[in-house]
């Protein structure tokens, strides 16, 4: 399970845990799986969006960041299939921002937080809250890799 843990310092980074019986949970590294960039859209927050998705490539991971300023984005990060610790890439730059008024002002001002995909067809669905106050689906094609699961 990939999960989002905060740091002595108050920032928050990506941890990894596994289970047995979904219980009783052990941290699988001592450090963040994904941790935070300085300098970057994520380097203050970095945690999981939806579910990840297991392709022939790897453990294709929609997360969510924010910077110093607390500007959330999304972006994509792929893991190892069979060695989950390991991160293979990661996005340089989001690959998702708040762009329209109403993700931009709100209960918390400059937020795209995606929390839910669904595969339709030949593209996927985004689910995400705008602002902390709206709910809000944005579309992307499905790469031909989506299709080797």
């Amino acid at each position: 399970m990939y999960w989002l843990g905060t740091a002595a310092d108050k920032t928050d980074q990506m941890g990894l845990s596994y289970s047995s019986d979904l219980v009783h949970w052990t941290e699988a590294t001592p450090t963040p799986v994904l941790p935070r960039r300085a300098g970057k859209f994520d380097s203050r927050v970095v945690e999981p969006g939806p579910s990840p998705i297991l392709t022939e490539r790897g453990i294709v991971l929609i997360y969510n960041g924010a910077d110093d300023k607390l500007v959330y984005r999304t972006a994509v990060a792929v893991f190892d299939r069979h060695d989950p610790r390991q991160l293979l890439s990661r996005s340089e730059a989001p690959i998702f921002a708040p762009e329209k008024e109403w993700e931009k002002v709100g209960q918390v001002p400059n937020v795209v937080f995606v929390e839910g995909m669904v595969r339709h067809g030949n593209r996927f669905l985004f689910y995400y809250g705008g602002a902390d106050k709206h709910v809000g689906v944005a579309e992307a094609p499905a790469t031909p890799d989506a299709n080797k699961r």
